[in-house]
């Protein structure tokens, strides 16, 4: 449920990336020399469009969000899609948080924020949710910023490394990254669901559908793929199982799902 309706309307995951539909817009930019976030965007619905909904979906991730209505709030890492409604003419911004940073920048397991929406004053200090909204609002959040609210922390080691090798290769089995990375599988699943807000399977998952988006828009022979080649290419082990976490994840069929992501 993290990001934005724009966002999961177009299915883009790419930074520094400009979108347009609609008169609806969403842009990206990349925050660099940071660990705990990946990046910074906007997004506005038209004032001419009447009220729509817009199906969120699952994507990993977890935003610190404010609005032009004066509305401030963070969402949490998502395991089902949430249908949201967007008024005309609403500008929200957002910076976006690196999945294992989570934990370090709530000073808490994660695992609380999961499929939540929350305001800012019941996660941060005064002072962290008055200068980030004014940040967010003016867009001049950066890295510095970000470390001075931030400061003295970093992602668990051994979350980074796993939530990379979990999402690289989805198809993985839990323990072999465990094993990888000297720990035991009991204390990396433990790790990774305090650290990100989602299990390592509900990360595999998710990653897997999000490779379909990915390759649904890509080159001109992956976009016109089957979706049996579509399964094969993201992970999963046929169709079938594409069909079935698709439909556990955003309660559509692959087909409806890519047919949003393509408008």
């Amino acid at each position: 449920m993290t990001a934005t309706d724009a966002r999961t309307t177009h299915g883009s995951r790419s930074a520094e990336s400009g979108l347009e539909q609609n008169g609806h817009t969403y842009t990206e930019q990349r925050i660099t020399g940071t660990d705990l976030f990946s990046c910074l965007w906007t997004s506005t619905s038209s004032a001419e469009e009447p009220v729509a909904t817009h199906r969120i979906i699952p994507d990993l991730c977890a935003d610190f969000i404010v609005d032009s209505t004066g509305k401030a709030w963070l969402v949490g890492p998502a395991t089902v899609a949430d249908l949201v409604t967007t008024a005309p003419g609403v500008t929200r911004w957002g910076v976006r948080i690196n999945p294992p940073a989570l934990r370090s920048i709530l000073g808490t397991d994660a695992e609380i924020v999961q499929d939540t929406k929350i305001d800012f004053g019941d996660v941060l200090s005064s002072r962290q949710a008055r200068i980030l909204a004014d940040a967010l609002r003016s867009t001049r959040v950066d890295a510095t910023l970000l470390e001075n609210l931030w400061p003295s922390i970093c992602p668990d080691d051994t979350a980074q490394i796993g939530y990379a090798a979990l999402t690289a290769s989805p198809e993985i089995r839990v323990r072999e990254v465990a094993s990888d990375l000297g720990v035991s599988e009991r204390h990396f699943r433990r790790t990774i669901a305090a650290s990100t807000g989602l299990s390592p399977k509900t990360i595999q998952r998710v990653q897997r559908m999000q490779n379909v988006l990915m390759l649904a828009r890509g080159t001109n022979t992956s976009a016109h793929m089957s979706l049996a080649d579509l399964a094969v290419h993201a992970g999963y082990a046929d169709q079938a199982h594409l069909s079935r976490d698709v439909q556990a994840l955003t309660g559509v069929t692959p087909t409806q799902l890519l047919r949003e992501h393509r408008r």
